[in-house]
Protein backbone atom coordinates (compact mmCIF):
# COMPACT_ATOMS: atom_id res chain seq x y z
CA UNK A 1 0.00 0.00 0.00
CA UNK A 2 1.28 3.23 -0.99
CA UNK A 3 0.90 6.65 0.87
CA UNK A 4 -1.44 9.00 -0.88
CA UNK A 5 -1.19 13.01 0.65
CA UNK A 6 -3.80 15.11 -0.25
CA UNK A 7 -1.70 17.16 -2.15
CA UNK A 8 -0.96 14.37 -4.29
CA UNK A 9 -5.04 13.70 -4.64
CA UNK A 10 -5.26 17.33 -5.59
CA UNK A 11 -2.96 17.56 -8.70
CA UNK A 12 -4.48 14.12 -9.87
CA UNK A 13 -7.76 13.85 -10.00
CA UNK A 14 -7.94 9.90 -10.95
CA UNK A 15 -6.56 9.99 -7.23
CA UNK A 16 -9.10 12.21 -5.50
CA UNK A 17 -10.74 10.56 -2.78
CA UNK A 18 -14.45 11.38 -2.00
CA UNK A 19 -13.43 13.65 0.64
CA UNK A 20 -11.69 15.83 -1.14
CA UNK A 21 -14.56 15.97 -4.09
CA UNK A 22 -16.05 19.82 -4.66
CA UNK A 23 -12.80 21.56 -2.30
CA UNK A 24 -10.95 24.03 -4.52
CA UNK A 25 -7.76 22.87 -6.04
CA UNK A 26 -4.76 23.74 -3.77
CA UNK A 27 -0.74 23.12 -4.48
CA UNK A 28 1.67 22.33 -2.29
CA UNK A 29 3.52 25.03 -0.86
CA UNK A 30 6.32 25.67 1.69
CA UNK A 31 5.11 27.96 4.55
CA UNK A 32 6.21 31.46 3.91
CA UNK A 33 9.66 32.56 5.51
CA UNK A 34 9.34 34.44 8.69
CA UNK A 35 9.95 38.54 8.47
CA UNK A 36 12.61 39.81 10.90
CA UNK A 37 13.25 43.47 11.38
CA UNK A 38 16.55 44.45 12.01
CA UNK A 39 17.35 47.18 13.85
CA UNK A 40 20.89 49.16 14.70
CA UNK A 41 22.93 51.99 15.68
CA UNK A 42 26.77 52.86 14.86
CA UNK A 43 27.73 54.42 17.91
CA UNK A 44 26.34 53.91 22.03
CA UNK A 45 24.58 57.72 21.33
CA UNK A 46 22.49 56.66 18.98
CA UNK A 47 19.26 54.93 19.52
CA UNK A 48 18.42 51.87 18.08
CA UNK A 49 16.72 52.12 13.92
CA UNK A 50 15.28 49.91 11.91
CA UNK A 51 17.61 49.93 8.64
CA UNK A 52 15.48 46.67 6.83
CA UNK A 53 14.10 43.20 7.06
CA UNK A 54 15.16 39.82 6.12
CA UNK A 55 13.04 36.52 5.68
CA UNK A 56 14.13 33.08 7.31
CA UNK A 57 12.35 30.42 8.72
CA UNK A 58 14.68 30.43 11.80
CA UNK A 59 16.83 32.87 14.23
CA UNK A 60 19.86 31.71 13.53
CA UNK A 61 19.52 31.95 9.76
CA UNK A 62 18.11 35.54 10.20
CA UNK A 63 21.37 36.85 12.11
CA UNK A 64 23.56 35.55 9.30
CA UNK A 65 21.27 37.02 6.78
CA UNK A 66 21.59 40.71 8.56
CA UNK A 67 24.88 39.71 9.70
CA UNK A 68 25.92 39.63 5.64
CA UNK A 69 23.70 42.08 4.17
CA UNK A 70 23.66 44.60 6.32
CA UNK A 71 28.01 44.86 6.56
CA UNK A 72 27.96 48.08 5.28
CA UNK A 73 28.92 49.94 8.73
CA UNK A 74 30.82 48.92 11.69
CA UNK A 75 27.78 48.62 13.80
CA UNK A 76 28.33 48.61 17.77
CA UNK A 77 24.60 46.74 18.11
CA UNK A 78 21.94 44.80 15.40
CA UNK A 79 19.23 43.58 16.83
CA UNK A 80 16.45 41.14 15.18
CA UNK A 81 12.39 41.59 16.02
CA UNK A 82 10.24 39.21 14.58
CA UNK A 83 7.44 41.03 12.73
CA UNK A 84 4.56 38.85 13.99
CA UNK A 85 6.06 39.48 17.52
CA UNK A 86 5.72 43.45 17.09
CA UNK A 87 2.66 44.79 19.05
CA UNK A 88 0.42 47.95 17.65
CA UNK A 89 0.23 50.56 20.56
CA UNK A 90 -1.59 52.99 17.97
CA UNK A 91 -3.07 52.20 15.47
CA UNK A 92 -2.45 54.86 12.20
Amino acid sequence: MSYLSEYDALDDPKKRPEALEGKPKQHARFLPDTVWLVLARRAYEQPLQQIGTVEADDRDLAIVYARSIYDEFAWVEMALVRRNDMVTVIES
